[in-house]
């Protein structure tokens, strides 16, 4: 299929397949959307470390670019990471696993550019870049100006039409800003998990769909997250040859110099190794998972030291770092097998770096600033599904570090994040309660006895439904194709007319499934309007809470009520839940179980009025009356 058409003209599955997390559906249609509008801005998705960045990825490009994408990555880790899960020559590519490409014919030509050695293979890599339609690069390979070999050297300003940055935080730096003046890509779309640049500047662009970390803690997408800092009953620093305490240091040097005085204490640094461990040996035991450390030092001097202080505790322990790049490699595979306990890194995993068996990150340095913090954070946060994990035990990440590294505003922030989950999590249970409040509920008399329905339009099952029908028709279909084959083979056809027949059959499969599609689409977009009317309820309430400091498990709203349908509420949530719920139903005229696609959208229009009719009530504007 031809490059320059190939993203618009190839079939995929995207819009309401179940396969992929609702954030990575969420983030290519308001993606799509945007450059709809004309709007050519550069565009920013923020998705936290763990809910699908590389899927968004992969997605980005169908029915928006018209023609090469080039997809930038910040350091090898990244680079391969993505390689591996965009790599078509194995059913385990993302596009096939999650079912967004049927047809195997219709797979992306992907090509990994590791530049060339000689110019009889710069002519062999040229072809390969002319024939692909995603090109995934370091941003090393890509720009630099001691190499010859890099992108910007070998291919034209035009080449390509979409250029995608993963952890785009690092795009400010002159190697990216160079790299976007030599392109003319007329699409520019930037991923990270941080909306800000390494000084806390906001990165260039629109952001066009945020997932919060609240939400994804909330959805289960990543584990939750716990802080634990320590410091000594006593602590003395020696200052011109004198012992003196933290007070008369700070007046004497100053912050930076207590908190890197700290970061290189032998003996500060034991305290952090022994807490992590006795948090990791607990969690081994109480578990289900191999959990493991990932630490972070200032220096090599300082990550050997560390290491040192791991193994003298009786475990493996490791350091990674970028001046050392063989002996960092073999480390880090021997970290993901479960061989090494800890791996001690200096600037070198702050990102990109995907191992679900990170339950403890061990902070042995000062961060000045969130972005480097949150992404070091974010190695621990990528949730265990394998072996049967115990929720509350192998998805929590424990954070531990030395009090006296003055950390306590970044953690902060995720603390937050944190506050914002659980009163989500309580928001959405007191709206599914009273939406299935509001349904009518029948009662069937069988032989005496009382049979009780009730009816939810989020759990009917649709969703699993719809999944299930498009895996069945897969898996019968590739069955019955793999058996044929087979009988051919066995008749003496040639490998060509088998594989020739194969091809044809699975276009048929393709135009099977659509039929499928398109008979379960319109119940399933039903179902997705009423998700995203639940979603924007609990960010309304979510917020109404947050600004006027409304206690949600407080009585105030349903105590001065004087009408009984909002005094039996009980608790100030479940009484917004049920103001939404009702007047909505009153303005629309029937309850949501009967609503229209253009119900949804008028729901939509009229949820701030009346979060600012419960927020004049909050502050006692208005009289209750109802």
């Amino acid at each position: 299929m031809n490059h320059q058409n190939y993203f618009k003209s190839v079939k995929v599955f995207i819009s309401n397949n179940l396969s992929l997390r609702a954030p990575q559906r969420k983030a290519h249609k308001k993606l799509k959307e945007s450059f709809e509008s004309g709007n050519l801005s550069h565009k920013i998705i923020v998705l936290p470390t763990g809910t699908g960045k590389t899927g968004v990825i992969g997605l980005a490009p169908y029915e928006i670019s018209d023609g090469r994408v080039l997809v930038i990555t910040p350091s090898l880790i990244i680079r391969e990471g993505i390689s591996d899960d965009f790599d078509t020559r194995t059913p385990f590519n993302f596009w096939t696993q999650r079912n967004v490409i049927i047809n195997d014919e219709n797979l992306p030509v992907v090509y990994r550019y590791a530049g060339y050695s000689s110019p009889a293979d710069k002519k062999r890599v040229l072809k390969y870049l002319n024939n692909a339609n995603i090109v995934i690069a370091n941003i090393h390979k890509v720009y630099n100006p001691q190499s010859e070999k890099s992108l910007v050297n070998i291919l034209d300003k035009d080449f390509f039409d979409m250029i995608i940055i993963d952890e785009a935080h690092h795009s400010a730096a002159e190697s990216w800003l160079k790299t976007l003046e030599h392109f003319n890509a007329k699409k520019i779309v930037k991923l990270t998990a941080t909306p800000f640049r390494s000084d806390d500047k906001e990165l260039e662009g629109e952001i066009v769909y945020e997932y919060s970390m609240a939400d994804a803690i909330k959805d289960g997408y990543i584990k939750n997250l716990t802080v634990e800092d320590y410091t000594n009953e006593k602590l003395t620093f020696v200052v011109d040859g004198k012992e003196v305490d933290k007070e008369t240091a700070l007046e004497l040097m100053d912050k930076n110099w207590v908190t890197r005085s700290v970061a290189y204490s032998r003996e500060c640094s034991k305290t952090i190794v022994d807490m992590s461990l006795k948090v990791l040996s607990e969690k081994r035991r109480l578990g289900n998972a191999h959990h493991q450390i990932i630490a972070v030092a200032c220096s090599i001097d300082h990550a050997e030291q560390i290491k040192e202080l791991y193994e003298n505790a009786g475990y493996s322990a490791a350091y990674v770092t970028s001046d050392r790049p063989e002996e960092s490699e073999k480390a880090i595979i021997e970290f993901k097998k479960g061989q090494i306990d800890v791996l001690v890194n200096v600037n070198m995993l702050g990102e990109g770096f995907d191992h679900p068996n990170i339950s403890i990150a061990a902070i042995f340095r000062p961060f000045r600033t969130l972005a480097p913090y949150a992404q070091f954070i974010g190695r621990a946060l990528r949730k265990i599904q394998d072996n049967n994990p115990i929720e509350d035990i192998d998805n929590v990440a424990h954070v531990i570090y030395h009090k006296e590294l003055d950390l306590d505003d970044l953690w902060d922030y995720y603390t937050g994040q944190k506050q914002k989950a659980k009163r989500k999590i309580i928001l959405e249970r007191e709206y599914d309660n009273e939406i299935q409040r509001s349904f009518d509920v029948g009662e069937v008399r069988t032989d005496g006895s009382i049979v009780k329905t009730t009816r939810d339009f989020l759990s009917d099952g649709i969703g699993l439904k719809y999944k299930k029908t498009i895996q069945q028709v897969i898996e019968q279909r590739e069955s019955e194709l793999k058996t044929t084959a087979q009988k051919m083979k066995e008749a003496g056809i040639s490998e060509e007319q088998i594989e020739e027949f194969i091809k044809l059959q699975k276009r048929k499969m393709e135009e099977e499934i659509d039929i499928k599609r398109n008979r379960l689409r319109e119940e399933l977009i039903r179902e997705e309007l009423h998700e995203a009317h639940k979603e924007n309820i609990m960010n309304l309430v979510e917020a109404l809470f947050e600004e006027t400091g409304l206690d949600p498990k407080g009585t105030e709203l349903p105590s001065r009520s004087s009408a009984p349908i909002y005094r039996s509420a009980g608790t100030n949530d479940a009484y917004i839940m049920k103001y939404i719920n009702f007047t909505l139903k009153q303005k629309l005229k029937r309850g949501i179980d009967e609503w229209e696609t253009y119900d949804f959208e008028e729901a939509r229009r009229l949820l701030p009025t009346i979060i600012q009719a419960l927020k004049n009530k909050i502050k006692g504007k208005e009289h209750e009356n109802e």
